[in-house]
């Protein structure tokens, strides 16, 4: 969806993205990665820094870099980026406001009619894979009502942030005390974050409901579900009030309907009555208990949880079936996630994707979908990141100080403390600096205090202070992933 983008905002999109994967790059050197001009890229800077605050990208000596502080993290500026954008502003607006024109709309989004004529135009060039098309009279989104509502749910999560999505307090609360209660209903537990997704889901329905866009003739309730709130005339009274709209069986269908209409598993046990009804969803189920057992047997890790996995990756596979969309706008977390994990365990995804092709053989799986999956299998799977841990590369790390063998006995304690099982830690056992190079060899890192020590077709050399600081430690990490990164191409 980073296409809806402007050329300008795409390029700016690029520059961010390589100085958060590379630190002090030279204006020459990211011009050339990403071909231009130095000139464009201090303007595209510039214009970063003025909406992305307090995240800068900065200079020094050693060239650009993208600062960050503590207390923020890479989602703001790209919550910033869509902010800024006209394009995803324009498709925010009539999402929330169908009663504008083209005067209006461009006064709205400051910018003229004839722009606002040729944005329309590129969006709907974009979208149209989508089958998503942004109509100008009346200016609405039409098409596929899945589609639709997939962009706006992630368009305001990457926005605005999943607690903090643009809805009136007294619709979010109202839309609260139901959920709860029908959560309670049909005996489902929700934490934290489940809630707010789920809210955030039904409230960007309820617009697409209200504004006539989404309209249930007919409502199949499951006999399982409990849908007595219908005949509670207090959250009913409550609904209408605030919605200003009839909770009718009708109208909970159509806010429901993507769970039942996809064959939502609520709980395990509902799992298991879908698949004795259901032979696609018993197919489906029983395809992913063969994939988890088989990546059990493959990495050697026992599974704790084995109903709890099963019942996600099932629905997050039904909730995207009818979705062509990405599952992101601008940032796929899934993917950052998993890759930051498998980095240093790429066993992991080379398994998972033997494993996926032996299972669903010619299926179709998405790059997409294979980050859901992994994601949903990292985070889901208790104790795998820990069991993965455990078999993490190590490198070999030679100890030089100049000090004595008490002071590099306490160093070597120290980073066996921080690196546990990636260090193979050794303290040099020669006696002239001239001997130990001849031996330097069989080390992947020397770790010293000596200034200036370097060695010819060898290891890399840390130097450190008297007791490692945050910077040696960083630098030893960062030796660490280059080895590791390198040895596993």
């Amino acid at each position: 969806m980073k296409n809806c983008l402007s050329k300008q905002h795409l390029r700016q999109l690029k520059i961010i993205n390589l100085l958060h994967e590379n630190k002090n790059m030279t204006l020459d050197k990211i011009s050339y990665t990403l071909g231009f001009n130095n000139r464009t890229l201090r303007k595209d800077i510039e214009q970063i820094n003025s909406y992305a605050a307090p995240i800068e990208i900065l200079s020094s000596k050693n060239g650009f870099y993208l600062y960050i502080p503590m207390n923020y993290n890479i989602d703001h500026i790209y919550a910033s980026i869509l902010k800024d954008s006209t394009e995803f502003s324009l498709i925010e607006e009539i999402f929330f406001n169908e009663n504008h024109s083209i005067d209006s709309l461009s006064e709205k989004l400051f910018i003229s009619s004839s722009t606002l004529r040729r944005t329309i135009s590129h969006l709907n060039k974009v979208l149209k894979k989508k089958k998503i098309k942004v109509n100008s009279q009346p200016l609405i989104l039409v098409g596929d009502e899945a589609e639709i509502c997939s962009l706006m749910i992630h368009l305001i999560e990457e926005k605005y942030g999943i607690a903090n999505i643009p809805f009136p307090k007294i619709q979010v609360g109202a839309l609260d005390k139901i959920l709860t209660w029908v959560a309670k209903a049909n005996k489902q537990r929700m934490d934290f974050c489940e809630l707010n997704r789920l809210r955030l889901w039904i409230m960007i329905i309820l617009t697409r409901v209200r504004n006539g866009h989404i309209q249930t003739t007919e409502a199949n309730f499951p006999a399982d579900v409990d849908t007595s709130l219908l005949k509670n005339k207090v959250l009913t009274g409550l609904f209408k009030s605030v919605f200003k709209i009839e909770l009718t069986e009708e109208v909970a269908y159509s806010l429901f309907g993507m769970f039942i209409k996809n064959k939502f598993a609520f709980n395990y046990e509902h799992l298991e009555e879908l698949m004795a009804h259901d032979d696609s969803v018993k197919v489906l189920a029983e395809r992913n208990l063969q994939l988890l057992e088989a990546l059990a047997t493959k990495l050697e890790i026992p599974i704790e949880n084995k109903e709890h996995i099963l019942i996600n990756i099932y629905n997050i596979a039904v909730l995207a079936t009818n979705l062509e969309s990405e599952n992101y706008i601008l940032y796929n977390t899934h993917r950052a996630l998993v890759d930051r994990i498998t980095n240093q365990h790429p066993y992991f995804i080379d398994t998972l994707n033997e494993t996926i092709k032996q299972v669903f053989k010619n299926s179709k799986y998405t790059t997409n979908k294979l980050d859901s999956l992994a994601y949903m299998l990292l985070t889901h799977w208790r104790n795998l990141a820990i069991h993965l841990q455990t078999r993490t590369p190590s490198i070999d790390v030679g100890i030089l100080l100049d000090t004595d063998i008490e002071h590099m006995a306490l160093i070597r304690d120290e980073l066996h403390a921080r690196f546990s099982n990636k260090f193979n830690l050794s303290i040099t056992e020669e006696f002239t600096l001239s001997a130990f190079k001849k031996k330097a060899s069989m080390y992947d890192v020397i770790v010293t205090n000596i200034p200036g020590l370097s060695f010819k077709n060898s290891p890399m050399v840390v130097c450190i202070s008297m007791f490692p600081t945050p910077l040696d430690i960083k630098n030893l990490h960062n030796c660490y992933d280059k080895i590791t990164s390198t040895s596993n191409k």
